[in-house]
């Protein structure tokens, strides 16, 4: 099968891995004022939401490996690459997310039946610069959220995490306002209950790459649509779209032609349509006949779709 794609797909590492360790520094750095902060007050919430820093801080550093280890070069056994590195650690960053998860409500419960007394004031100040700390990892995060799962995946966990230290600076107006230190647990349950959501939102992902679904945003009816469309196009066998990273999505097909003499045009130009009208760089088109293809007995194969289309050009 020959590779008609030679362009390199777009994969900004560079930009990731500086943004990435900017955000692992800020993140870090804040999460051990929580810390302090939460120690002082007595506030659950704000310790819950300096566990999920942690969380995070732990997420960016596994993303700034996997960006490091997706740059190095492909090689005869990898012939991809390590790109997919960056798929694999998210996994670990869920399993984090559900830990942390498990601890607060395990400590909010120990602690309803007897709520510690909580100072209002360090908490809301300290979950302010949390919010305000989060707001700017957010939108240094923004640019390479597209391209990038860890980009991705650290982003939304700031994204949370600055809905958590929302619900930390509620939690400390209530405190100064009433003095009822039962919005602290419920506060933290709440921010315990942000974790399920995204957990699932990622493996949702992961699982979808792995196993090598087509990429949301690709429509396959209309690539085949397109192919019928091309002079000398007869049919379109075994069309399969899937992705190594969200910025890494590729395409493979049969492509049957009436004749293999000056096959090269339908090819290229089916090959533009597929990149320009669909957004695939890498595009892997293998032209046959019809004897050629009942040879290949293609459509035998495990991985042959069961509706053969055939895509007749007029």
């Amino acid at each position: 099968m020959g590779d008609t794609g030679g362009m390199a797909h777009p994969h900004p590492h560079g930009g990731p891995g500086r943004v990435l360790a900017l955000g692992l520094g800020l993140t870090l750095a804040f999460a051990a004022v929580e810390v302090v902060g939460g120690l002082l007050s007595g506030s659950l919430a704000l310790i819950a939401d300096a566990g999920h820093m942690l969380v995070d801080s732990a997420g960016l550093m596994m993303a700034l490996a996997a960006t490091a280890i997706a740059r190095r070069p492909t090689n005869l056994r990898r012939t991809y690459g390590y790109v997919r590195v960056e798929v694999l650690v998210v996994p670990l960053q869920v399993l984090l997310m559900l830990v942390l998860a498990g601890y607060i409500v395990y400590e909010a419960i120990q602690r309803a039946a007897d709520p510690p007394e909580i100072a209002g004031l360090p908490v809301l100040i300290v979950g302010a610069l949390g919010l305000g700390m989060n707001i700017l990892v957010f939108r240094l995060l923004a640019p390479y959220s597209d391209a990038n799962l860890n980009a991705r995946a650290a982003r939304l966990e700031v994204g949370m995490d600055a809905a958590g230290s929302t619900g930390v600076i509620v939690s400390a107006v209530v405190l100064l306002t009433t003095g009822w230190a039962g919005i602290d647990l419920i506060a933290s349950f709440l921010i315990a209950a942000m974790v399920a959501p995204r957990a699932a939102m990622l493996m949702r992902h992961v699982v979808s790459i792995l196993l090598e679904s087509t990429p949301r945003g690709v429509d396959t009816q209309q690539i085949e649509a397109d192919a019928s469309k091309v002079p000398g196009v007869v049919a379109l066998h075994d069309l399969h779209v899937w992705s190594l990273t969200p910025s890494f999505v590729a395409l493979s097909a049969h492509v049957e032609v009436d004749t293999m003499e000056g096959c090269g045009g339908p090819i290229a130009e089916l090959t533009r349509i597929i990149r320009e009208e669909h957004g695939i760089i890498h595009v892997t088109l293998q032209p046959e006949t019809r004897d050629l293809h009942e040879t290949l007995d293609c459509c035998e194969l495990t991985d042959a779709r069961s509706d053969h289309v055939h895509v007749r050009a007029g």
